[in-house]
């Protein structure tokens, strides 16, 4: 496996982890190409998360960023290529 394949393994789980406790869901129930919206994330927990992953990173995140990335996988592979460049407020790819 490549750094960024393992970065990427990292965020996600990470992120599963956030959107579970935020939401609280089991970690097992969260699907990581089912939009977050399914599980019932509002614009409250989407600034919570964004927050944490602020602390987390190091780096600003786009207040928008969980409703541009509207997928744990698109948000992990999102933040992947952010925390290599260091940059806040690139478009998410969308899958």
């Amino acid at each position: 496996m490549t750094t960024k394949s393992l970065e990427f393994a990292d965020l996600r789980a990470v992120l599963v982890q956030m959107l579970s406790h935020q939401l609280k869901l089991p970690d097992g129930s969260i699907d990581g190409d089912r939009p977050l919206t399914h599980y019932g994330l509002d614009s409250i927990a989407a600034l919570m998360i964004a927050g944490d992953l602020e602390d987390r990173l190091g780096f600003e995140l786009p207040s928008t960023l969980l409703w541009d990335c509207p997928t744990i996988d698109a948000l992990a592979a999102h933040l992947t290529g952010m925390s290599q460049t260091h940059r806040a407020g690139a478009a998410c790819a969308q899958p």
